[in-house]
């Protein structure tokens, strides 16, 4: 069983709707004015305070019930292959399996059947008629709660970031700084939460919501003038709050190449700065390839746009395999899912169809409408048959020894020995005979062992591939729609 799993539910809260809730709710609202009469800053922290609460509340019960429930699915699976594996056995003319009884799988079902009842009961399942405890000392967690809030959590997410947004509003025009005056007279609190909402959807609501309070207060000019006043003020505000100067000076002072540490330094606080912050590792391994690639030392935007390509080809090949996987209907068993490594070599997905044949599946989710090569269903097929095979055969094995009632399901061994046998075949096809005629006694060993080479593309306009690859027994099977992915910065 691994660790305590986070989930941080609480950061997918809207900052507007977070207000908006405490507004109409009468003890909230009675906690902030509180708060505020005791605070020198007033009811700005007394809103900051309450948001963070509710988000590490959030975060905190979203974390009993998403690992409960985890930890339950988890254990119903491993029921459910269990009992499956027992009654194929049976179904197909065998006696229970050795060291199997009648009792053992009246267990099973029984066990299955507490953890599915307790699954559709969290609360229950979790701390049943006892009060729900999310620490052990509660003082000791409401410490917690208020140093991580003072000093701005990890992420420094409530450390206003106040002389950014000052410089933004100096920096207006006089008729912007007029209408936000204004504004900040009639509505100070509602022209906060426009400023401080943190995703596009909470944005308009807010405006749309000091516009109304505000009751034609304003003229038409003025109301023009402060949405624009609302959008920089809020664009600076997410900047400061994105990165702060001493969370920069931190991640720069990481950084043990002067010259990445110039890029950085006066590099996008979007992507650039970001991936410093979050992933020094991955910005310097990204650094070496730009230099390999002839990059220039002191090229900031030559080196941003090639790390926006690299996200944005990397996201779009996740997607592939992803999309990939829930599109293809016929096949009923995955041996090898989608993941997050598609940069690492070999075939992408392995699966086996409804008519028992094994799909050796490679996602092509890119702009080009065909295909030429595809390395990992040619030049590698025997290389990744082979390694594919051992896999998982290893998984096997190790559920054999976490599980000694765990029974393999027959399709899944028959697979891997087709594997195993066309990529002996294949071998000995690639070191004999001649080469004009091995794309087709390649293709005819794999027809034989059940065995199809697919090219999909789910997040791409791949259409096509070059005959050469036909001639091996490769198809296309779009899985999906080209999926246009948003641009890399901005709010």
């Amino acid at each position: 069983m691994t660790g305590p799993r986070r989930f941080r539910a609480g950061r997918f809260l809207d900052a507007a709707a977070v207000h908006a809730a405490a507004d109409a709710n009468p003890r909230l609202r009675a906690f902030m004015r509180t708060v505020a009469a005791h605070s020198e800053a007033g009811e700005v922290r007394s809103r900051r305070l309450l948001e963070h609460l509710i988000r590490r509340i959030v975060d905190d019960v979203g974390d009993l019930h998403l690992g409960n429930a985890l930890n339950r699915l988890e254990r119903i699976a491993v029921l459910r292959d269990n009992i499956a594996a027992i009654l194929d056995h049976v179904l197909e003319g065998g006696t229970l399996p050795d060291g199997v009884r009648v009792a053992t799988l009246g267990e099973y079902f029984d066990q299955l059947n507490t953890e599915m009842r307790e699954l559709s009961r969290p609360r229950d399942g979790i701390v049943g008629d006892a009060p729900l405890r999310l620490a052990d000392d509660s003082a000791a967690y409401a410490d917690s709660l208020l140093r991580e809030f003072d000093g701005g959590g990890a992420a420094g997410r409530h450390a206003e970031p106040a002389a950014i947004v000052g410089d933004a509003f100096r920096a207006m025009p006089a008729d912007r700084q007029a209408a936000l005056r204004r504004a900040a007279e009639l509505e100070p609190a509602a022209l906060w939460r426009a400023v401080a909402a943190e995703s596009e959807g909470g944005k308009r609501a807010a405006v749309a919501d000091l516009e109304t309070r505000l009751g034609g207060r304003l003229t038409p000019d003025e109301v023009a003038r402060l949405r624009t006043a609302v959008d920089d003020l809020g664009r600076a505000r997410s900047r400061g709050l994105q990165m702060s100067d001493a969370r920069l000076a931190e991640a720069l002072a990481r950084i043990g190449d002067p010259e990445l540490r110039a890029v950085v330094a006066g590099g996008d606080v979007w992507l650039t700065q970001q991936l410093a912050v979050h992933n020094p590792e991955a910005l310097a391994t990204l650094w070496r390839r730009f230099r390999d690639r002839g990059g220039r030392a002191d090229d900031g935007p030559g080196f941003r746009a090639y790390l926006r390509h690299d996200m944005v080809t990397y996201g779009r090949g996740v997607l592939g395999e992803y999309s990939a996987a829930f599109s293809l209907s016929s096949i009923e068993l995955f041996l090898k899912g989608p993941d997050a490594n598609v940069k690492v070599a070999g075939t992408d997905l392995v699966g086996i169809g409804h008519d028992g044949w094994v799909w050796l599946i490679d996602d092509k989710s890119h702009r080009s409408s065909s295909v030429g090569g595809v390395s990992a269903l040619t030049d590698n097929l025997v290389v990744n048959l082979r390694r594919d095979a051992a896999d998982f055969r290893d998984a096997l094995a190790r559920l054999g020894r976490d599980d000694p009632g765990f029974t393999p399901d027959p399709r899944i061994l028959d697979a891997i020995s087709r594997m195993e046998d066309a990529a002996a075949e294949i071998d000995r096809i690639n070191r004999r005979g001649s080469a004009s005629t091995r794309p087709a006694r390649i293709s005819a060993a794999l027809e034989a062992r059940r065995l199809r080479l697919r090219v999909t593309s789910a997040a791409g306009e791949v259409r096509e591939i070059t005959q050469a690859l036909r001639d091996l027994g490769l198809a296309v099977q779009p899985t999906g729609t080209p999926v246009p992915l948003p641009p890399v910065g901005g709010r």
